[in-house]
């Protein structure tokens, strides 16, 4: 009898805490866009020889569906960072799944995606392009948000530049502050 009691106010409270959280949420408004610029990276680890990092722009639009699902396209612009003549621009699109994507407050998530870029070097062009599995966080205020994302990325066409000579790693990081609506 007393196990019953203690379960039942157990449920009880448990119920009475979910419909308030519940009612809580509804009562925010979802604003779906956002329209950022940021700072992006991309790093490229080679297993032998000197691997290679990029750091500059982006720009970055975001639509939630709702509080669990959205979409992200980033366009960036970056130069090598040790040879301002290498530059690699490109864009990634991302699918999210998370928390708090649509309303205001504390945000994290976790997806995939694609990206396809551009290397270039005076008279040297390549293309590279793959998908990525990628997750973030961040914070979303009244019309503002802020988001750290990161992505590791498939290396197949890197390893092409290198004639498969070598193990790849790839990796891409933004930091966006954007305008909701």
């Amino acid at each position: 009898m007393k196990n019953t009691l203690i379960t039942s106010a157990i449920l009880a409270s448990s119920l009475i805490f979910s419909s308030a959280t519940l009612a809580e949420e509804d009562s925010q408004p979802m604003k779906q866009w956002s329209v950022g610029v940021g700072s992006a990276s991309v790093a490229l680890a080679f297993e032998e020889t000197e691997d290679d990092s990029f750091g500059g722009g982006a720009l970055s639009a975001t639509y939630a569906f709702n509080d669990n699902f959205a979409i992200r396209g980033n366009l960036y612009s970056l130069e090598h960072v040790d040879y301002s003549d290498v530059e690699l621009t490109g864009f990634e699109l991302s699918a999210y799944y998370g928390t708090g994507l649509a309303t205001k407050g504390f945000k994290a998530y976790v997806g995939g995606g694609l990206y396809s870029e551009s290397l270039e070097v005076s008279d040297f062009d390549e293309d590279f392009s793959g998908a990525h599995i990628s997750g973030g966080f961040g914070y979303n205020w009244e019309s503002v948000s802020l988001d750290f994302s990161i992505a590791l990325r498939s290396t197949g066409d890197y390893e092409d530049l290198v004639d498969d000579r070598e193990e790849v790693a790839a990796a891409s990081g933004s930091l966006v502050l954007a305008y909701r609506f």
